[in-house]
């Protein structure tokens, strides 16, 4: 297993609008049952860019996770 850094998704505040995963370059992430879900974290370039686009602060910041 890696280590890399990938988002925090704070699920009880997702509202599933799917700003960051229209920010995720490498389609990491996906709207599952109206909440951001990481399915790919092996493809995560650890940009951040789903932080900055997340209207509502649910992937506050990256953190160090296996994938």
């Amino acid at each position: 297993m890696t280590t890399k850094k990938l988002p925090k998704i704070l699920e009880e505040q997702c509202i599933g609008c799917g700003h960051c995963v229209m920010a995720c370059h490498p389609g990491c992430l996906k709207v599952v049952n109206g909440k951001s879900t990481m399915v790919a974290p092996e493809k995560c370039d650890s940009e951040g860019r789903c932080v900055a686009a997340c209207p509502q602060k649910a992937i506050p910041h990256l953190e160090d996770r296996e994938c």
